[in-house]
């Protein structure tokens, strides 16, 4: 189950926030130009106030917003956590504050046409601190304002006036006026700073709901990589240990708890044995059987009832006949293995922590039981054909063995016979004698390869570092097969192209196929025919080529062509010895030798069978 989800949700939270912090300071540069540019476009339109203290203000903006740029380089892994950002962005809200405090002040102070320029840090606070600090920050501005308009009200400090053409635009407020502009103020501003904290707090539930998600996704992901890597491992090997160790391991890692065990029920259902377990300790797994009539809780998961507890209990360890407290193991989750209303054994996975499993642990581990009990009847399956295979191959030798001396004896006793050396034999004798001779032949030639079929099963492996040479192997053939096609009058070629690399395999492997295939080409070519032998390279392999103007393959038998003692009804209709088995150890070679064949034929026009064998990795030969 190589399909994998993905999300692009990010890491954490902090990783979210983390990027906005620096946003002020990009808008900064833009922010300062700003003021500057009104500063002047106001003066230009005729309006009169500290333009020179503005300016200087924008500069010193710029300033500190160059220095802040530079400290947050300079410290990203102060920045990287939630106390560095909350500070940065507070010295940020307590600049821009001061700054517009002297923006607003020489611009009119409480009558400023720009004084409501201080929501911007106020909403700065309320999208990027903390509620708590947020709303410090809000009353800070408040306070800071009103101190500023007591301060001109009582004339400690002096009021900046704000003209257009000698006309006072700003005078300074009365206590009623200085009243009113707060309580309109602070009524703009705290439903402004409730919104940003609203909106950003309910953003962070989504992120927090999101990132919850990302986790169980990955979560999700892991567990089918699991499945996946399990069925991957069933499909790949019959081997029942190999299968169980993936099943284990793959297990206990994606649900990350201590351990996993596989106990398997006897024949007889009495006892329940280890077959395979990861991360317990070796008492534990060495441990004798659990007797299934003494054990209720046993007893309960084989018939079908799950067991999972966050508090193993001494009593439940005695039951379950493992040392698990020597594991400091606290939590087990228990499932029967079921095949097909049968119970084959029990799955357990074991952790440390209490109250460890929940239902969706439950839910993966029965899919995961399913998947094992599979593997485990598929790997007993293979092993019983197996058992079947190779005794049916040690009966073929034996049978195969003690025919084959008989057999050459009567066809000696035959030649002889036939040869007259006991006396004249009439015409009918003759021919009596001539068909008892082809079927002694016969015979013999079906135990010969039959020999040869059971030596290449028990077999299995070739010597990884053979190699053979096309040209040898070429050579071989014609010197073979020269004289048969000759005396059938067939035209017989062998191509073999300069430049071909070896043949990965042992040369006696590879003639046998050949021998075999280009034997049947001339066995069911007629006179005058014509049977070819091809070699040449194509993709990291080598090309075989044996092709024939014979008689050719029905569709119907092709499927069949490569099955032991399978003969195509053509073939049989021909007066021509077969047994049924060259094609079969041909297929066998093929495959153990890592290669493939293809065969295109039709019945009266012919065969060719293609050949593609590794090329080996050894010097080029020709």
């Amino acid at each position: 189950m190589a399909a994998v989800f993905t999300h692009t949700a990010p890491r954490d939270l902090l990783q979210v926030l983390e990027a906005p912090v620096h946003w002020p300071v990009r808008a900064r540069w833009l922010a300062a130009p700003l003021i500057a540019v009104g500063t002047l476009a106001a003066q230009a339109a005729g309006v009169s106030f500290a333009a020179a203290g503005v300016l200087l203000i924008a500069a010193g903006v710029l300033l500190y917003n160059a220095w802040l740029r530079r400290w947050s380089r300079a410290h990203t892994d102060f920045l990287n956590t939630a106390e560095g950002r909350a500070r940065f962005v507070g010295w940020q809200v307590a600049l821009d504050s001061a700054a517009l405090w002297g923006v607003v002040y020489l611009t009119g102070g409480m009558g400023s046409p720009v004084l409501f320029l201080l929501l911007v840090p106020a909403c700065c606070a309320a999208l990027l601190l903390p509620a708590q600090q947020a709303w410090g920050a809000a009353a800070t501005i408040i306070a800071a304002l009103t101190l500023m308009g007591l301060a001109e009200l009582a004339g400690w400090l002096p009021h900046q006036s704000l003209l257009f053409r000698g006309e006072e635009l700003t005078p300074a407020p009365g206590a009623w006026g200085l009243a009113t502009t707060l309580v309109r103020f602070t009524a703009v501003l705290l439903p402004i700073a409730w919104l940003a904290g609203a909106m950003v707090r309910r953003f962070h539930r989504h992120l927090r709901a999101l990132d919850q998600l990302r986790e169980s996704e990955g979560a999700f992901n892991r567990k089918l990589q699991t499945l996946f890597s399990i069925l991957e491992t069933i499909g790949s090997t019959h081997t029942l240990e190999q299968v169980l160790t993936t099943a284990t391991a793959e297990a206990a890692r994606v649900m990350q708890v201590k351990g996993i065990s596989v106990k398997l029920l006897s024949d007889d259902g009495k006892f329940l044995r280890y077959a395979a377990s990861f991360g317990l300790p070796e008492r534990v797994v060495r441990a004798e059987g659990v007797e299934v009539a003494r054990s209720p809780l046993n007893r309960r998961i084989i018939e079908g009832e799950p067991f999972v507890t966050g508090r193993l209990s001494e009593r439940e360890m005695f039951q379950f006949g493992e040392a698990l407290s020597e594991a400091e193991i606290q939590s087990v989750l228990f499932l029967p293995l079921n095949l097909e209303g049968r119970v084959i054994g029990i799955l357990g996975a074991y952790c440390a922590k209490p109250d460890r499993f929940g239902e969706e642990d439950v839910t993966f581990f029965r899919l995961t039981a399913t998947i094992v009990a599979i593997a485990l009847e598929n790997a007993r399956a293979y092993d019983a054909v197996k058992r079947l295979s190779n005794e049916r191959t040690w009966f073929m030798m034996k049978v195969a063995h003690n025919l084959r001396a008989p057999l050459a004896g009567m066809v000696s006793i035959l030649d002889v016979v036939r040869g007259g050396y006991l006396g004249a034999v009439n015409d009918d004798q003759a021919e009596y004698l001539r068909r008892l001779d082809r079927r002694a032949r016969t015979m013999l030639s079906m135990i010969n390869e039959l020999l040869t079929l059971s030596r290449n099963r028990e077999q299995r492996r070739e010597d990884p570092g053979a190699a053979s040479h096309p040209a040898d192997l070429a050579r071989r053939i014609q010197r073979t097969f020269q004289d048969r096609a000759a005396e059938k009058r067939l035209a017989f070629s062998v191509e073999l192209p300069e430049g071909l690399p070896p043949i990965r395999g042992p040369l006696e492997t590879i003639e046998q196929i050949l021998e075999n295939l280009v034997s049947n080409a001339i066995k069911y070519t007629p006179e005058e025919g014509a049977v070819a032998l091809r070699f040449s390279q194509a993709n990291g392999t080598v090309r075989i080529e044996v092709s024939d103007t014979g008689i050719g393959i029905s569709r119907a038998d092709r499927p069949r062509l490569f099955s032991e003692f399978f003969r195509a009804e053509n073939a049989k209709a021909m007066e021509v010895v077969g047994t049924g088995l060259g094609l079969a150890i041909v297929k066998e070679n093929i495959d153990r030798l890592g290669g493939r064949i293809i065969v295109e034929s039709e019945e009266g026009a012919g065969s060719l069978f293609v050949v593609h064998l590794p090329a080996s990795a050894g010097e080029e030969g020709a």
